[in-house]
């Protein structure tokens, strides 16, 4: 009896050193607030030719992790392999090279739709320790329910494509994610001094891949959708899971 006493405390403490993230004696606990915006799109064309102009985009983000693992990215101009992204998707990109999360150092678990098109929106407060940042990982949730600006997809990007022809691809489309997108880079040596964290999407990555020529099934309007095995989807896919399309830094002072 007394052994299993002692196993149900040893497991009490585990518990307990987790809700402290993992981090060694000398580290302080601390709050901070995150906020979510978004890279102005620019006039050029994307990678297949394309300039886009949106009309709305969303995204559906939280729980957002922090971890001190940091992250080695590659570069490559060309594969060295077969790659089957070479087929559908176009140039290879940097990519997350070798990524061990290791301790946790804060979470925000609050799901939040975010506008990227109308400025920077507050996602809510990290409870968090100070120490050596190096990563995070941003959920990007499917919605439960089926209304509002996401319709019940994780993101949600409407607008007008346009090819050096002239011809136009109006298109409504979506995408949800099977996993969180890890890896995303963040380094900064946090202690007590007042900030927050902003997370910025890069939605030229999001959208650099996509050839629109490949969008079908318009409804009677005339608004394209990206059917489940085009390469506009796949593309779309690829960019949304594409760790350098997140941007995060360390904005100092306090939230005006």
């Amino acid at each position: 009896m007394k052994l299993g006493h002692l196993l149900k405390g040893a497991v009490a403490v585990a518990a307990a050193s987790s809700l402290s993230f993992g981090c060694g004696s000398e580290a302080e606990r601390r709050a901070f607030p995150v906020e979510v915006t978004a890279a102005t799109l620019s006039e050029e064309r994307n990678e297949r030719g394309w300039r886009i102009a949106l009309d709305s985009a969303h995204v559906s983000v939280g729980p957002v992790r922090f971890f001190e693992g940091r992250v080695l990215l590659s570069n490559r101009a060309t594969p060295r392999f077969f790659d089957w992204y070479s087929i559908i998707g176009g140039t290879a990109h940097a990519h997350p090279g070798h990524y061990v999360p290791g301790d946790a150092l804060g979470e925000l678990l609050e799901t939040h739709t975010v506008d990227l098109l109308g400025g920077v929106s507050a996602l809510g407060t990290a409870s968090a320790v100070t120490g050596e940042y190096g990563s995070l990982e941003l959920t990007l949730a499917t919605p439960t329910e089926a209304q509002g600006a996401l319709q019940g997809h994780a993101v949600r990007v409407v607008g007008t494509a346009t090819n050096p022809d002239g011809g136009q691809v109006r298109f409504d489309v979506n995408a949800d994610l099977p996993k969180p997108v890890a890896g995303v880079r963040f380094e900064k040596s946090l202690g007590t001094e007042a900030g927050r964290v902003r997370i910025t999407v890069d939605l030229r990555k999001w959208l650099d891949r996509i050839d629109f020529a490949t969008a079908t099934d318009p409804d009677a309007d005339g608004v394209y959708t990206f059917p489940a095995d085009s390469q506009a989807r796949n593309a779309l896919l690829r960019g949304v899971e594409d760790t350098t399309a997140y941007v995060v830094t360390w904005e100092e002072g306090a939230v005006q």
